[in-house]
């Protein structure tokens, strides 16, 4: 959950300081949000005919770069991994800390990983993670992810400043990408503040990826399927953008 995380401190920093300038020190209750729908039904994976990647260098290669994205959009530098058992950001139940964070960590036991992450205007990201697997792991992978989904759709945390965070996962209509494809959303409050992820893992050959986009604002229909029917292209070596 780095970016819903390090997005938080960052969002909740400057929106004090806006409400302080026009408001002083009054407080107002914030609109209740909407229920989130429930997840749809689990995709399967499909069948694995090509040999997965084992160089992380030529899957890195394979992600999404600055060029593909919205304007005004700039690479964050590559996140430390985090060591095996550990995490930075506990959550209750402590499982659901796996929701949003790179597929190889979710599920261990790929062949090779690689993830970029990018910051956006107002408080915006996109965190893209794929993770390849032998051909026989791609489908209980694929299912494991999903599976955590479905036992987390509520939880809550603490962000990257200690300051306590509801999560709700809900359900999102999956792009028309790859062989095998699921997507969902997720809403992270906190003081009244609130972010808004939405999420697509999608299959690609024996490879795992995931496409996040979070904004302090419900993302727009289409952004999440445009970035990830390109990842996909770039995955597929398929030329252009």
């Amino acid at each position: 959950m780095d970016g819903v995380s390090r997005g938080f401190g960052l969002l909740l920093a400057a929106a004090s300081t806006a409400l302080v300038a026009a408001c002083g020190s009054s407080k107002s209750a914030a609109p209740a949000s909407p229920e989130l729908p429930p997840l749809g039904p689990a995709a399967t994976a499909a069948p694995v005919t090509v040999a997965p990647i084992t160089d992380a260098d030529r899957l890195h290669d394979q992600l999404l770069t600055s060029t593909n994205l919205p304007p005004n959009f700039t690479m964050l530098p590559t996140r430390a991994e985090v060591p095996a058992g550990t995490q930075d950001s506990p959550t209750d139940p402590a499982e659901c800390a796996k929701v949003l964070t790179p597929l190889s960590t979710q599920r261990p036991g790929s062949l090779a990983k690689a993830s970029v992450q990018y910051s956006g205007p107002n408080f915006s990201s996109v965190d893209i993670d794929a993770a390849s697997f032998a051909n026989d792991v791609v489908a209980p992978a694929f299912s494991e992810v999903q599976a955590t989904l479905r036992r987390c759709t509520h939880y809550s945390g603490n962000d990257a400043t200690d300051i306590a965070v509801d999560y709700r996962v809900g359900g999102l209509t999956p792009p028309r990408a790859g062989d095998a494809a699921t997507a969902f959303q997720v809403r992270a409050t906190s003081e009244g503040l609130t972010l808004y992820s939405s999420v697509a893992i999608v299959q690609v050959g024996s490879t795992l990826v995931q496409v996040a986009v979070t904004a302090p604002e419900p993302v727009e229909d289409g952004v999440l399927g445009d970035l990830t029917a390109a990842q996909v292209r770039r995955l597929q070596g398929v030329p252009g953008p």
